[in-house]
């Protein structure tokens, strides 16, 4: 059976949105945060990754409503943080966490975000290799996600192929040259059931092209998409499925250490 079930959907307006959300919350006496909305953020699913940043980085977690996810990143210490190279220019950044993995949750946090008044977004999480040539620790920059997930379809029809937003794209990329570091560059599988990923599926999506397989990419794609907002994807690789079976190494340093070296690019890239 096709998504959405009612197709119909696609041409009607939801009955409440994000901004009636917010609104909500303001009548009921729930400030968002104690200071605006930062124009970039970047979306993180990892722990260790928000640890690294409070850790390296002087940061304020948001107070109210988004203080549950939200910490205000001040990088302004960085030698190299205005870059001159950068097309996009100085801009307030924050780092939102915690609010779960996969396609759901993930959409939900920037329907959110985009609602408070966020416009741009870099994504930067885990990814499972489909390829011997792309071994765990690799970085790679996302062009685009087969959508084998349910969320994008409420969003967009299924004739519809799910891209980040190039000139975001390019900026990271151009962060990740300048600092010297290597990186693969194509389209990711997104799919729900992380625990029921099978070998036909695996040489299935490789024949396609992917690189890897993630949880969120085609849904924030199609959100970004819908909303009109920037975004960019980006994953340190964690684990292989390219020998049709599972090899996890989330804990070995270059898994962990690609996810901080993505997130220093994409301050750059954001900036």
């Amino acid at each position: 059976m096709p998504l959405p079930i009612v197709s119909q959907k696609l041409k009607d307006e939801a009955l409440f949105k994000p901004l009636d959300f917010l609104a909500y919350l303001d009548k009921a006496g729930i400030a968002l945060s104690q200071r605006p909305a930062p124009q970039t953020i970047v979306l993180s699913y990892q722990k260790s990754l928000c640890d690294f940043v409070r850790a390296t980085f002087p940061c304020e977690r948001a107070k109210g409503y988004f203080g549950r996810f939200v910490h205000y990143v001040d990088v302004s210490d960085m030698d190299d943080s205005r870059d001159k190279h950068s097309p996009i220019g100085n801009k307030t950044i924050a780092i939102a966490s915690d609010f779960g993995v996969g396609a759901p949750a993930a959409a939900v946090m920037l329907e959110e975000l985009i609602a408070w008044g966020v416009k741009e977004f870099i994504s930067i999480g885990f990814a499972g290799s489909l390829r011997e040539d792309i071994p765990p620790g690799t970085l790679v920059v996302c062009d685009g996600a087969f959508r084998d997930e349910g969320t994008s379809y409420h969003y967009l029809g299924s004739n519809v192929s799910v891209h980040p937003e190039p000139r975001l794209t390019e900026a990271l990329e151009n962060s990740l040259k300048r600092a010297g570091l290597a990186y693969a560059k194509g389209p990711t599988w997104t799919t729900d059931a992380i625990y029921r990923e099978t070998k036909s599926e695996v040489q299935y999506f490789r024949e396609q092209g992917a690189l890897v397989a993630d949880m969120e990419a085609a849904a924030l794609f199609a959100v970004a998409q819908y909303r009109n907002v920037s975004i960019a994807s980006c994953f340190s690789v964690s684990d292989t499925l390219a020998y049709l079976e599972w090899r996890p190494e989330f804990h070995a340093e270059p898994s962990m250490q690609g996810l901080e070296m993505l997130f220093s690019c994409a301050i750059k890239a954001l900036q």
